[in-house]
């Protein structure tokens, strides 16, 4: 589900929506996506990008361990890709 937040500050809930399968072929996500979370790659007080994971049907969906996980990995992803760019 995409949803865009404005302001700084941290961001928590969770969306739903009728969509379903097409939105997620539609998106480029798998047919059987049911749980998403997505995670802004921030450095430097500039937005970057976002990553996102996604769980199928099968998985539960996601806690708070799994978004403190999720928010290390966007970190350092983040770092690496400032980087590169700095040097690149």
């Amino acid at each position: 589900v995409p949803v865009r937040a404005t302001g700084g500050g941290a961001r928590g809930g969770t969306a739903r929506v009728a969509a379903g399968a097409p939105w997620a072929v539609a998106h480029r996500w798998p047919g059987d996506t049911m749980h998403a979370l997505c995670v802004p790659l921030r450095s430097r007080g500039r937005v970057l990008g976002v990553v996102t994971f996604l769980r199928g049907s099968g998985r539960s969906g996601f806690d708070r361990a799994d978004a403190a996980f999720a928010e290390d990995v966007a970190l350092r992803v983040a770092s690496a890709v400032d980087l590169a760019a700095a040097c690149g």
